[in-house]
């Protein structure tokens, strides 16, 4: 037997479609862990820093976490886990979409923060496909996922900031 794990509607591209998972016993964070290795982005979608981003909510057997001991409460064979996330307050609004785009960085902003920052700034959640990065000249290709609007925004950020932005492959809406 093994810990159910029911996944979100927005997750779902990740699992195939599948809306209950399996994964083992052990903590929230050893789980997680484990979904991501299964379907990997999982874990940057859910966790960040070791802990639970704050607009997702994981419940265990109907009992929120947050009350429990939070990111080390234990689940065991035969336990149900929800992950949720939050309906305010960090859920995006809107038509929710992904891009996928090559950044050029000129040099003098190779060791700058700033696809950190569009991404805090604008909640567009970046994930790097390819890199490449030398003293003199920065290329990343990356799939950038959020609201239309957010995802605008952000792609202006790094534009306004020096970056060359262009599109790598058709946009895919979710």
């Amino acid at each position: 037997m093994a810990v159910k794990v029911r996944i979100p509607t927005p997750l779902q591209r990740l699992t195939q479609g599948k809306e209950e998972v399996e994964s083992i016993p052990g903590t929230i964070m050893n789980l997680v862990a484990d979904l991501d290795k299964k379907f990997p982005g999982m874990g940057e979608r859910i966790s960040e820093a070791g802990k639970i981003r704050r607009f997702i909510n994981i419940y265990v057997n109907e009992e929120d976490i947050r009350f429990l001991k939070a990111e080390e409460t234990t689940v065991k064979d035969g336990d149900e886990v929800s992950i949720i996330p939050a309906i305010a307050g960090g859920q995006m609004k809107g038509v929710h979409m992904k891009k996928r785009v090559k950044l050029t960085f000129p040099q003098r902003l190779i060791k700058e923060p700033v696809l950190f920052t569009m991404a805090k700034k604008h909640e567009v959640m970046p994930n790097i496909r390819r890199a490449r990065v030398t003293e003199t000249a920065g290329e990343m290709i990356l799939e950038l996922d959020g609201t239309e609007e957010n995802l605008e925004k952000g792609i202006k950020y790094l534009r306004d900031q020096g970056v060359e932005v262009e599109l790598a492959e058709g946009d895919v809406i979710e």
